[in-house]
């Protein structure tokens, strides 16, 4: 009797210990094999395989925060984990210099451009029954399903690293919360699983994967082989596998239940990650964390040196309770690439170079401005209150260096003409305004420096003989005439930067009652050129020293424009403070506008023009 309790004591350690084993989990911190957190429901443990060390720390310091995110609290700092079976990763912020090669989540210089495109390598097509639209800072924004794709590069089969900060998931598009709905795949190679890593999953605004909805259930599909599954999930942010019992080239998913979002219905979906691997029968996959595990135990003496651990947690962590970096909610849109060009001159000497990540919707900046470069940790870009752009450069220790008001130049396609020449415009107008407050108009020496009281100096109409307009604004004594839109700038003389502009600016503003639709503004150029005519206008009140003119007042969406060679064509301007440029062929000698449609003022009702410039399109090359 006693041997049968003996052996069944033994059977049951045993059981308990290869329950014990299976729940391990590893996560690598820091550089490869540097240190590793081991960790169970029950205990965690930090080592350190080359000081061989190891410190056995309190499990509640790992834990899951109201966002439904892992982080893990050490000696008054803390790190974010994102944990699942087969695919897991650390997450950390940067140093204070904004660079930090211990952090694999990043698009850092090292880890980014051709050499690391995200992970879509395998899919051979994708679509889903619906995606989510919406409009952001002027932009179409869809959420499409190959974003489950483009969330991170696979570094190795365990560590999802070089993650793509602009990253947004898909998010179904139907009325509801999306039960039902579907995401179908199609795969250039088998699989043997994969991972999903659920709901509006972003380290940079933690709080929208529970205001969005996330799925709860998930039906699988492989209709490779004809056969089902059914995927539940955890309400937390972690990566959820499945492993097929066959291989398969293509799946379905289908949502069937979700945790509700507590601002929206929205049902969203991270990423996904296939497993292109064949299972051995040598494969150590099912154990390999807990034999690690025991190798780095048997390699590694008990430590209470808290200093020793600190030295390499503080390169994957942060102060507790600063959310500064983790939880940036506007950092992707400041560092949306806003420029409408790669190469702007600033002065004799300044020049600003831009490059970015072009597989992203949100580009990842890169700019260098004379000697210094800066990367997306330290550019800022952004639209104000008043629909102008700024861009901020920071140098060490997150000091602002330069900050600029910027009006760009966009292109308008107006013409059917395909030649280079008109397709191809060699010619953009634009402005920077330095300045040291936050907006220009407070920063007395730069208002000293970009404007001047109205003089024959701004001239920015000159090569327009006359203007017309079906109606004018008359207020008091101050005429709104079409004539005003040639006295608002200087024209640069060998750069295409507007350096000295108009203190007193007044535009042209239609007199009709209402909206002004239907109001014409004409202009005659002057005689025959040799080359497309390049015109530029700035549409709607653009005062950079009243910059609560631009919104107050009506800008023209839609326009009708005519020419005396017998053009006829509806264009759209941007609801943005720009030029906008219109490539015209050499023949063209007047043009009218007819007003179409308009972005409404949230003031006044009239719909004005402030300057119109024309050029040859070759007189700058």
């Amino acid at each position: 009797m006693k041997r049968f309790f003996l052996i069944m004591l033994m059977i049951c350690i045993t059981g308990i210990a290869s329950v014990f084993a299976a729940s391990i989990h590893q996560i690598t911190l820091g550089e490869e094999g540097e240190s590793f957190l081991f960790f169970n429901d029950s205990e965690l443990y930090l080592m350190l395989p080359y000081e061989k060390k190891m410190m056995k720390l309190d499990r509640k310091l790992l834990a899951y925060d109201k966002d439904g995110f892992l982080k893990l609290t050490f000696n008054g700092r803390q790190a974010l984990i994102i944990d699942g079976q087969g695919v897991k990763q650390l997450f950390a912020n940067f140093r204070s210099d904004g660079k930090n090669k211990y952090d694999r989540y990043s698009n850092s210089e090292d880890s980014a451009g051709d050499g690391t495109p995200f992970h879509s390598y395998n899919v051979k097509s994708i679509s889903a029954s619906s995606s989510l639209k919406e409009e952001q800072y002027g932009q179409d924004v869809v959420y499409a399903p190959i974003n489950l794709f483009r969330a991170f590069e696979i570094g190795c089969r365990c560590h999802p690293y070089w993650w793509n900060y602009s990253h947004i998931p898909w998010v179904e598009g139907a009325k509801g919360y999306g039960i039902n709905e579907t995401i179908s795949v199609e795969f250039k190679n088998q699989i043997y699983g994969f991972s999903i890593l659920n709901g509006y999953a972003d380290i940079q605004n933690m709080k929208l994967f529970k205001e969005n909805s996330r799925v709860k259930k998930l039906k699988v599909e492989d209709l490779t082989n004809k056969l089902e599954y059914t995927m539940n999930f955890e309400d937390k942010v972690y990566f959820n596998y499945l492993e097929l019992s066959k291989p398969s080239k293509s799946i379905k998913l289908t949502i069937l239940d979700v945790y509700k979002g507590t601002k929206y219905q929205d049902t969203c979906i991270s990423a996904l990650i296939e497993n292109t691997r064949a299972p051995s029968k040598d494969d150590r996959e099912d154990d390999w964390e807990t034999k690690d595990f025991e190798d780095y135990k048997a390699l590694c003496s008990y430590s209470d040196d808290t200093s020793l651990f600190k030295k390499y947690f503080e390169y994957v962590s942060q102060p507790s309770g600063n959310s500064s970096i983790y939880e940036k909610t506007e950092t992707v849109k400041k560092t949306k690439n806003l420029f409408n060009k790669d190469f702007y001159r600033i002065d004799d000497y300044e020049k600003i170079y831009v490059s970015e990540d072009t597989d992203s919707r949100y580009a990842t900046l890169s700019l260098a401005l004379g000697s210094n470069k800066y990367d997306s940790q330290n550019v800022d870009m952004y639209i104000d209150e008043y629909g102008y752009k700024h861009l901020k450069l920071f140098g060490k220790n997150k000091k602002l260096e330069h900050h600029f008001t910027i009006i760009d130049t966009h292109t308008a396609k107006v013409s059917e003409d395909k030649s280079e020449w008109l397709s191809e415009p060699n010619l953009f107008r634009y402005s920077f305004f330095e300045h040291n407050s936050e907006f220009l108009k407070d920063d007395k020496k730069a208002v000293q420096k970009y404007f001047s009281f109205p003089s024959n100096k701004h001239d920015n109409g000159y090569n327009i003989k006359t203007y017309n307009a079906s109606s004018y604004l008359k207020d008091g004594k101050t005429s709104y005439a079409p004539e005003n839109t040639a006295r608002i700038y200087a024209m640069p003389l060998l750069y295409k930067q507007v350096k000295l502009w108009s203190n007193q600016i007044k535009p042209w503003a239609e007199g009709k009652k209402g909206d002004g639709i239907g109001e014409t503004f004409e202009f005659d150029m002057s005689s025959s050129a040799r080359f497309p005519r390049d015109v530029r206008i700035l549409n709607g009140y653009v005062d950079p020293l009243k910059p609560h003119l631009f919104k107050e007042n009506n800008r023209i969406k839609k326009a009708l424009l005519q020419t005396d060679t017998g053009i006829k064509k509806e264009f759209e301007f941007r609801d943005e403070v720009e030029f906008t440029q219109i490539i015209l062929p050499e023949d063209v000698k007047h043009v009218k506008l007819t007003i179409l449609e308009v972005y409404k003022g949230t003031k006044y009702q009239d719909t004005c023009i402030t300057s119109v410039e024309v050029l040859e399109k070759a007189s700058e090359k």
